[in-house]
């Protein structure tokens, strides 16, 4: 099969879906499948992968998001691709997956953590790379040939609601691999050590790069009312690995007085020794359409708590962890003190257990090729 994958830029160093891309393609082209990807710019190589950087034509934004939209399809039509798999809104493509969210989706999701200012409202209209990216995504769903592939339940919603899209719509949940479980106890020991943290300490750990859209400071918030009530007293640490903290946030911990609870750390190429040290992972997102963060806190058997704005809290369904409604859910404190329990955090590791192989690559790649046949199958009736 000849597969396009279409991603604005292919830098893994940038994020989840761009390390999500990495990971899917090689297992494609792994399994004998010609894979190109089609970018603006490119500094991810590999082995069996063709990475072509289209470059960036235009001086601001929706210039070059509408320039890169043609040059997609104008190689579409060139190159003779089975599949043109998008992750971001451009013509050419016969697979759509959105896995930044759809953009009516971000846009609501931007004004609730806003809480829908006057002042947003009337800045949203100017906004001309989201009127682009809108407009592009709209003549794509729109289109009853391109398969729409939804990472979450979360997103198979919002084709359904921003553009009456139910039809041709498949969840395939993101998919992340597992770290080396041989070298969980070495870690473990070795990330507790620089913490300084004994055994019997509650390790709370997460991951953002973005602070504010991952919900930090509201988890901050949270832990600080936990360990002034019902956790006093117990031993506990609040980990956050991936961007500096900046002088605010670092006011916010001295005012709620637990600068000596909690702990920054820089980006990381790999979470899994922090997993390993931690006992619970926290990412109260205002929105993920399925973050990676807690799918690989499911796969290595770690609790998790998460917002309902994050597809990947359906496969907490089972119990693998603690669903709230909002960063500001005040339950979010009763959710501290559950899973500061090893017992409670024993039973939530097994329900893990129960939905790993769900989100697993091979899993994922499995579904993502049966999608792809079925549309192969439709195009030659």
């Amino acid at each position: 099969m000849k597969i396009a994958w279409v991603i604005e830029r292919m830098d893994t160093a940038r994020g989840g879906r761009e390390t999500s891309t990495a990971q899917v393609v090689e297992a494609l082209a792994s399994q004998g499948h010609d894979v190109t990807i089609l970018c603006q710019s490119g500094s991810w190589t590999h082995p069996g992968v063709q990475v072509k950087s289209l470059g960036a034509r235009g001086r601001f934004r929706h210039q070059r998001a509408m320039s890169f939209s043609a040059d997609v399809r104008a190689m579409a039509a060139t190159m003779g691709f089975d599949i043109v798999h998008a992750v971001t809104p451009v013509m050419g493509a016969n697979v759509y997956q959105p896995r930044g969210g759809t953009i009516p989706g971000q846009r609501l999701a931007s004004a609730r953590r806003r809480r829908s200012t006057r002042l947003h409202s009337m800045l949203e209209p100017m906004n001309l790379c989201r009127r682009v990216m809108s407009s592009l995504e709209r003549q794509i769903v729109g289109d009853p040939r391109v398969k729409c592939l939804a990472v979450s339940e979360m997103i198979a919603e919002e084709f359904r609601r921003f553009y009456s899209r139910s039809q041709g719509v498949s969840v395939i949940y993101n998919a992340v691999c597992k770290g080396d479980v041989n070298l969980r106890e070495q870690w473990r020991d070795e990330y507790r050590r620089r913490l300084g943290v004994g055994d019997d300490t509650t390790v709370f750990v997460t991951a953002a790069t973005n602070f504010e859209l991952k919900g930090i400071p509201q988890a901050l918030n949270h832990f600080a009312a936990w360990r002034a009530g019902v956790g006093k007293g117990k031993d506990a640490k609040f980990v956050a690995i991936g961007a500096d903290p900046g002088r605010g946030i670092i006011r916010l911990v001295r005012r709620l007085g637990i600068l000596d609870d909690v702990a920054f750390f820089p980006r990381v190429d790999s979470m899994f020794p922090w997993y390993s040290a931690g006992d619970v992972c926290v990412l109260l997102s205002w929105y993920d359409p399925c973050s990676r963060v807690v799918l690989e806190a499911i796969r290595w058997g770690l609790p998790a708590i998460t917002t309902a704005y994050n597809g990947a809290a359906e496969t907490l369904a089972r119990g693998g962890g603690i669903v709230v409604s909002s960063p500001d859910d005040p339950t979010v404190v009763d959710a501290f003190e559950e899973l500061s329990d090893p017992a409670t955090r024993a039973r939530c590791a097994q329900e893990c257990e129960r939905v790993e192989n769900k989100i697993s690559l091979d899993q994922h790649v499995e579904n993502l090729l049966g999608a792809y046949a079925e549309l192969m199958r439709c195009a030659r009736r």
